[in-house]
């Protein structure tokens, strides 16, 4: 048993490293295997936790599941409870970055579900299609959250955090426009707009993907990019 076990921490692990964005991690609920979880992506906050629940068939105890998850220094994963063929979890944010969660039957590993994990200090909001030119567009493909760099930067206790973010241009048929721009919004728990920056590149070129930094205000909880669908 303990050596099947392992092969399931591998195989997270495994999974783990392939989920290097937030923006493109996912994993994908097990159907057929005898159980089935309540979500398949999980997006964690600051001190934020989520409730994931499992269902197995019926007639069997879900209070024998078993969790693990790939990386516990971006999210832990607790059993909460269970009553008959359902069980529930508590995912709690850990960490900034992105893991994997497994739900499993220590019985038989092979009856085993996956939930990705995407975890950040605030809330990203990002269309498919940024910018405000329906020509010119590009696509958010990455972003991460490091600690404000007072050392570098200075003291600014109005910050906490710099966001990194990496944008690829999908459509460039506009030639009169080689200039591209699109802004982004800081906004706190009232929904007000706290800080107002600007995604650009001064010579727009398909595929190419671009980089900008910002400082995150403390009292952030979104951040919202201007586009469209």
């Amino acid at each position: 048993m303990r050596l099947k076990i392992k092969g399931l921490l591998s195989a997270l692990l495994i999974l783990a490293l392939t989920a290097t964005f937030p923006v493109t991690a996912s994993a994908k609920e097990s159907i057929g295997n005898g159980l089935i979880l309540s979500d398949d992506t999980l997006m964690l906050t600051e001190g934020s936790s989520v409730i994931l629940t499992a269902a197995m068939q019926e007639g069997f105890d879900a209070s024998a599941l078993a969790c693990v998850c790939a990386d516990p220094a971006v999210a832990t994963v607790t059993p909460i409870g269970s009553m008959n063929n359902i069980a529930n979890f508590l995912v709690t944010y850990a960490g900034s970055g992105s893991t994997v969660i497994a739900i499993f039957y220590p019985e038989n590993p092979a009856v085993v579900a996956y939930t990705a994990v995407n975890a950040a200090p605030i809330f990203i909001e990002a269309p498919a299609k940024l910018g405000t030119n329906r020509d010119n567009y590009c696509k958010l493909v990455g972003y991460e959250f490091v600690p404000y760099d007072f050392n570098t930067y200075g003291y600014l206790d109005s910050c906490k955090y710099t966001l990194k973010l990496q944008y690829q241009c999908v459509s460039y048929e506009d030639d009169d426009f080689t200039k591209w721009g699109c802004y982004g919004y800081f906004y706190d728990a009232s929904g007000t707009v706290i800080s107002k920056v600007h995604l650009y590149c001064s010579t727009l070129s398909k595929d190419r993907v671009y980089h900008s930094e910002f400082n995150v205000p403390v009292n952030a909880v979104r951040f919202s990019i201007e586009g469209f669908s």
